[in-house]
């Protein structure tokens, strides 16, 4: 099996074959031997992408191999049931089984060192692809991290790392990123075998407006682009043209998606980018269907239930962290527990100890105590008197009991005090918060309202465009701009000082947001994405009260 299994890391097809000539003689031995047989089989059918239809035989090697020493075993089986419950797109379940299999791994001298950076690649998978793109550059730049101690997959590390810096919409880590895969390739003189990474290279290299680093990965790419492609591949060529402003070439490769696609992100990304060209260029026919097949595939893509589902897994992943620490706590209750026993068997051995030791010395003190009782008289009639002293200041403390009971009464209303004056000061602040709330509803209407009285034309502009019935132009972004410029001297130089360099649409969403449109409203105008808006809006909360404040 151990031969088979290394024949499986390369030909994995081969190595099911080889397996299954053991089926029948494999029955017959252990326990262990056969449970050993069951999950060779499911790593090799991980290799060979060949997708599970249950989980109960993972179910069952990980209670068996989970009661065993071996801490390779327990890594192993449960990266698989990791990899099993990924392919029936179990996502929670899934992260669960790829961190205990990392718990073990780090727990242990002995790991495999491929399969813990199978994981963190894994792991970063499943993270991006709820969402979760702060979590999943921190798991690929792990991954990166035993990749370079391990010398292997360093390509795929950097590509992971830049496609999650790129959705987080930090262009310079993502291009840095982009560009040590890049490199990676070029140097390996074995362009052939890294077709696929090209593809997702010119795709991010498109995205982020790299034209002559997209044009050189495309001529490294060897396809016809009057072939059948894939639609990852058509939307990477789509992606490239776009950003070169050809738009028939963009136009073709989107449609081809469209019509032959079955991948649901792919076509939503062709709609979308089809939606705009139309709706750019006026054809609002065209630009009608494309929205309407956009609005659909969004609807089936739901972002909402990809964010609920990246809730979910983090708080899975703390499940798990405190299930651990739970563990922990029981074992160290247990040593404890173990050790207290021991020190109390060993004090009570010891105190019998001693007082042998004292009864056979207690006769030798005998005439001891007989010389000392002259001693003890004399001490008595000195407690005598202590006792009479004692009693004096016992008398003297009953007088100061008193005074302590009247200051404890004093301090008591004090108290009571204190608690009505928290209820009010709490009442305040409520108010207070009410008022601030007020106050930015006023402002934004007072923005809008200043904005209409200075430039009645930018206004029915905007107000036509947010409604759908008219795209702003480059002249009226430009009216927009004098106008707020006019109302508002300081706030480019605060957009300025803030942002430092920013994009048109940022520039854009800025400017709708000091004449106070709501996010519904500047989505509208600026088409950008909905999850876009809400966080640029969240993020420039400060551009509402930029007056005054350079």
């Amino acid at each position: 099996m151990e031969q088979i299994k290394a024949v499986g890391d390369y030909d994995p097809n081969k190595a099911i074959v080889m397996l299954d000539s053991l089926e029948i003689s494999i029955r017959n031995e252990s326990d262990y031997v056969r449970h050993k047989y069951d999950l060779l089989r499911i790593r090799l059918n991980d290799k060979a992408y060949k997708t599970p239809t249950s989980d109960i035989m993972i179910k069952q090697l990980v209670d068996y191999f989970e009661s065993e020493e071996s801490a390779m075993e327990k890594q192993e089986v449960n990266y698989y049931a990791g990899s099993t419950y990924r392919d029936l797109q179990d996502t929670p379940r899934a992260l669960e089984y790829f961190f205990k299999s990392l718990e073990f791994a780090d727990g242990s001298e002995v790991f495999d060192s491929i399969m813990l950076r199978n994981t963190y690649s894994n792991i970063h998978f499943l993270q991006y692809r709820v969402q979760d793109y702060n979590n999943a550059v921190i798991t690929a730049l792990k991954e990166l991290e035993i990749s370079k101690k391990t010398k292997s997959n360093l390509i795929v590390s950097y590509m992971h790392i830049g496609a999650s810096w790129l959705a987080l919409d930090s262009a310079t880590q993502a291009e840095a990123a982009l560009d040590s895969a890049f490199s990676l390739i070029v140097k390996s003189n074995n362009i052939s075998s890294h077709q696929n990474l090209l593809i997702h290279l010119l795709n991010n290299y498109s995205e982020l407006k790299c034209l002559s680093k997209a044009k050189e990965c495309l001529s490294l790419i060897d396809i016809d682009p009057k072939d059948d492609l894939s639609s990852f591949t058509s939307l990477a060529l789509a992606q490239y043209y776009k950003s070169l402003g050809i738009n028939d070439s963009t136009i073709v490769y989107c449609k081809r998606i469209l019509d032959g696609s079955t991948d649901v992100d792919d076509m939503f990304d062709a709609a979308k980018i089809l939606y705009r060209i139309y709706g750019n260029t006026g054809d609002i026919s065209n630009a009608c269907k494309y929205a309407d097949i956009y609005m659909q595939l969004s609807d089936s893509i739901d972002f909402g239930k990809r964010q609920e589902l990246a809730a979910t897994v983090n708080n899975e992943y703390q499940y798990h962290l405190d299930q651990k620490k739970e563990r922990d706590l029981y074992e160290e209750k247990k040593k404890f527990r173990n050790a207290l026993i021991i020190v109390s068997f060993i004090t009570l051995l010891s105190a019998s100890i001693a007082y042998i030791f004292y009864v056979r010395r207690r006769n030798k003190h005998l005439q001891v105590v007989v010389a000392l009782s002259s001693e003890l008289q004399r001490i008595s009639d000195d407690d005598k008197q202590l006792r009479e002293d004692i009693k004096a200041k016992e008398k003297e403390l009953d007088n100061s009991t008193s005074e302590l009971d009247s200051i404890k009464s004093e301090l008591q209303h004090v108290n009571i005090e204190l608690l009505e004056f928290d209820k009010t000061l709490k009442e305040k602040e409520q108010q207070l918060a009410d008022k601030i709330e007020q106050n930015k509803a006023v402002m934004s209407m007072m923005h809008q309202s200043e904005l209409e009285d200075n430039a009645e034309d930018v206004i029915y502009n905007i107000r036509q465009s947010s409604i759908g019935r008219k795209k702003m132009t480059s002249a009226d972004w430009k009216k927009l701009y004098q106008a707020v410029d006019q109302l508002y001297p300081t706030f480019k130089d605060r957009l300025l000082k803030e942002l430092g360099s920013f994009t048109d649409q940022q520039m854009q969403v800025c400017y709708l947001m000091r004449i106070g449109l709501s996010k519904p409203q500047i989505q509208n105008i600026t088409n950008l994405s909905r999850v876009t808006v809400w966080r640029w809006v969240k993020k420039y909360e400060w551009v509402l009260d930029s007056d005054d404040k350079l």
